[in-house]
This record gives C-alpha cells, sequence and structure tokens, in this order.
C-alpha cells in the first residue's frame, strides 16, 4: 500500500510526520497522447461516477487527478490494523446514490459507538453537563424543531421535497443566517447551547456566516427529524472504507487514470476542448470538470464560460471545519460531546473501541484547532473529558489544502438563490459535476454520487446529439 503526501499523523511525544498510508494512494501514470472523448477533472466520487457512467457505454475517459491518491475530499488511513476516515465518512440508506453503490460492489456496513449513545455531555456557560443521551436527545429534538418550524408544520409544507427549493422556501429561508433565525427564538440555557452546537457543527464556521436554508434542506433530507438527521450524519460508515468504494468505481470505469497533474486551463477551440494540466495538454471532445466550489476559480476557463457562470466560478462556501481522528488512553463508551460557536471544537464522538480504547472523531470550525499539535488537542478535549490524555492523531487540513480549500459544502446567506442554478448549468462542451452543487445530499458522498452521473447523462446527451 503506497502513502499520499495528504494527512499526518502525530503519536504523544513525537512530532508530526507528514503523509498517511491509503489504499486511495496509486501509482503515478502517464496518458497515451490521444483524443478522448471525455476527459474528467478530478477523481472524487463525483469524477469517478461520471467516468464510470461514461466509460461503460464505451466512451475513450480519461480522469486528471491534481492529488496522488483518488476520493477527493475523502480518504481512508490504514495503520495497525485500522482504518481512519479522514475526509468524508458516514452514509445512510436514507442516502439512495451511495447505498445503492453499496450493493452494486458488495461492499457492507459498520456503526459508530456514537450512533447510538449512552451518554451526552454539553459545555455549557455554567460549566460541562453530563446527561443520558435519551434526555439530551430530547432537548435537541424540541429545540431543532422549533427551528425549522417555519410554516407551523415542521416545514414539511413549504419544504416537501428536499431535492427541489421552490421559489416561496428561498424567499423565506435564504435571507437568513443560521445566527439569525436563532435570535428569533426564546430558547435559553442548555438547550440554546445545545442547539447551537448542532447548527456550528453542521456549518463548521460561525453561525453568522452560515446560511439558514441549508439547515432546512438538511432537516428535510433528515426526515424532518433530528434523530433520523442524526442516523444519517453519523452512524453508519463503509466496513471496507469509503476508498474501497473509490476503487470500485474506478475499476468500472476503464479509464485511464492520471494523477498528481493539477488542471490549470481548459479552452474550446472549434467545438474541441483542450485540458492543460502541468505536464500534458489533452484533446478532447468534451469535458467533466468534477472539482469543488470552492477550487473552480483556480482554473482558467479563458472565454469559454458566460459571465454569470464565470462569476459563479468565484464564490466560496463557508464551512472551513476541523476535523481529527484521537485515539485515546481509555475507553468513554457510547458517548457524544457537543460545545457551542466561538468554542475551538463543537462536537466530539466516540468512534469505536480499539484494545478497550476509544477511538474519538473530533469537529471544529473555521480551522480552530492546530491538527499537528497534540497538546492543543489534547486540551481541547479535556473540557469535555478531564484528564483524558491523547496518544496518537490522524488529520488532515482540509481548509488549507489546495484542492479543496474547505469541507463539505455549507452556503451563505443568499448563495443558494445567487449561484447555484448556474453552477447547475453546463455550458457544452464543458460539464460540471461535484456534490459542491447536488441537488440532494449536497456535501456528501451520495451528493457527488447523484451529480457525477447527472453530469454523465448531460455528456451522453451531448455526445449523441447532431453536432
Amino acid at each position: 500500500m503506497s502513502k499520499t503526501s495528504d494527512g499526518l499523523s502525530v503519536a504523544r511525544g513525537r512530532a508530526a510526520t507528514p503523509g498517511l498510508t491509503s489504499p486511495g494512494a496509486l501509482e503515478k501514470a502517464l496518458l497515451p497522447d490521444e483524443e478522448y472523448d471525455v476527459v474528467v477533472v478530478g477523481a472524487g466520487f463525483a469524477g469517478l461516477a461520471a467516468a464510470r457512467e461514461l466509460g461503460t457505454r464505451g466512451l475513450r475517459v480519461a480522469i486528471v487527478e491534481a492529488r496522488d491518491r483518488i476520493g477527493g475530499r475523502t480518504f481512508v488511513a490504514e495503520q495497525g490494523g485500522q482504518k481512519y476516515e479522514i475526509g468524508g465518512t458516514w452514509i445512510h440508506w436514507g442516502q439512495p446514490y451511495v447505498w445503492n453503490e453499496l450493493h452494486r460492489y458488495g461492499l457492507t456496513i459498520t456503526e459508530s459507538l456514537s450512533g447510538t449513545p449512552e451518554t451526552m455531555s454539553v459545555l455549557t456557560s455554567d460549566g460541562l453537563s453530563t446527561d443520558t443521551a435519551e434526555s439530551i436527545g430530547k432537548e435537541i429534538e424540541q429545540a431543532l424543531a422549533a427551528y425549522c418550524d417555519i410554516d407551523g408544520s415542521q416545514c414539511r409544507v413549504v419544504f416537501s421535497n428536499p431535492h427541489a427549493a421552490s421559489i416561496e422556501l428561498l424567499s423565506r429561508s435564504d435571507e437568513l443566517s443560521l445566527a439569525d433565525r436563532l435570535a428569533a427564538l426564546p430558547l435559553q440555557g442548555r438547550q440554546r447551547d445545545l442547539l447551537l452546537s448542532f447548527l456550528t457543527m453542521n456549518a463548521a464556521t460561525d453561525p453568522a456566516r452560515g446560511g439558514f436554508h441549508d439547515q432546512l434542506r438538511w432537516w428535510a433530507l433528515g426526515e424532518y427529524s433530528a434523530d433520523s438527521l442524526l442516523k444519517r450524519l453519523g452512524r453508519y460508515k463503509i466496513a471496507e472504507g469509503t476508498s474501497a468504494l473509490a476503487l470500485a468505481l474506478l475499476k468500472d470505469s476503464n479509464a485511464r487514470l492520471a494523477l498528481d497533474e493539477p488542471v490549470s486551463r481548459i479552452d474550446v477551440v472549434d467545438g474541441m476542448a483542450r485540458v492543460r494540466t502541468k505536464t500534458m495538454e489533452i484533446k478532447c471532445k468534451s469535458v467533466v470538470v468534477a472539482v469543488p466550489l470552492n477550487v473552480l476559480g483556480d482554473i482558467d476557463f479563458g472565454t469559454a464560460l458566460s459571465p454569470a457562470r464565470a462569476a459563479a466560478h468565484q464564490e466560496r462556501h463557508v464551512c472551513a471545519g476541523t476535523k481529527f481522528i484521537a485515539r485515546v488512553d481509555r475507553s468513554v463508551g457510547a458517548w457524544v460531546g457537543f460545545a457551542p460557536f466561538p468554542n475551538p471544537l463543537t462536537m466530539v464522538v466516540a468512534d469505536r473501541e480499539v484494545d478497550g480504547k476509544s477511538v474519538l472523531v473530533g469537529f471544529g470550525p473555521d480551522d480552530g484547532v492546530k491538527l499537528d499539535d497534540i497538546r492543543q488537542i489534547e486540551a481541547e478535549l479535556r473540557k469535555f473529558l478531564p484528564e483524558i490524555v491523547v496518544e496518537e492523531v490522524f488529520a488532515h487540513d482540509w481548509t488549507q489544502d489546495p484542492y479543496a480549500k474547505g469541507g463539505w459544502t455549507w452556503f451563505a446567506p443568499r448563495q443558494t438563490s445567487r449561484v447555484l442554478p448556474e453552477l447547475q448549468t453546463p455550458m457544452p462542451p464543458l460539464f460540471f459535476a461535484n456534490t459542491d452543487w447536488a441537488s440532494g445530499w449536497r456535501g456528501f458522498i451520495d451528493g457527488a454520487i447523484e451529480d457525477g452521473i447527472r453530469g454523465a447523462r448531460n455528456v451522453l446527451s451531448f455526445l449523441r446529439s447532431p453536432r
């Protein structure tokens, strides 16, 4: 198994070691000098899904990826016989695209302990409050239900289809920030702290920067229930690891793959596209650009884009979250911890136990934790778990990553109305596919596969039509 340059590990008493061993790290190969039907830019799940759909239909497909691995904002690190999900992790049968792929490739699921917690803690202004998961779960359910109820029916009327926002819904929700909506509710004490923690966790930024509309979308996707939403967000994982699914998609695509080839420019000349990478220029009939929103603006498209589309490429979503995995010196059981903004850690979950010791996953807003500083991570965890000792940390700084520049997708107020229609509109022979502008589970593996399939369908329609 090879090592990717992404990520780091920090063992207690040692300096940080850059790079993590991952099945998604593959040998670099050169593309044959030929013309392709499609070039897919990016080997995340959207790009891999698009390549699979196109390659299995007999098209000549090439994938060019800036990293030295596949998987995009999701990859598994393996060490000591254990798998650590460094990026996107959890899935659910309520996410139909990824669930279908698990069955297609014979993959299985495992559960995080935090998916069925026994105890929960919240760091309040009065100190740490720990209670049964049943008691705190009821408080979260009540608070989130009140927060999302903008129609007197728990949002079931104005957001009856979470895959398609109505003009009425956008007019009532897209102007507001998460903080704006929270200020309008009479919540106090621990319940308010829990809700603020949950909202900050979802957007992974200051709630004043995150849009209220995206929280309503998650609520609707979660069947209008905090309990159902939490199960979709953090209970089930791919037992073989997310990299196993990425590799299965790649194998099925029959595509040529070039790694460590960031794309700098894409031109369209006489109906043909030219994709320029670090070392190559590739000619093709069509392109699927499958890179995150926050890095779209780093690719020069010349004059191929409309002014509105070019402006959309300069936008960035606001999620700037920190995630780390920490092996600690004891078992904490099936536990979840919350802390309201501006705490550097917003949520900590006990994922599993190895040799009687817990593996914790921590999340925080706005890159507030130094991932190579095991002492800071330990100090922050001790706010929830006094005297806990961190033995090793695995992480990747997605916000500073030049090919991500952020975490999962969360739009700012008014951003959904302003840019989403443009991001979802193809400009043949250029097509765009990424979870960042998916219709359903935007920002998730499911949304990536959804949009990759949609992008491939548009390419097929274009190539098969009279030109």
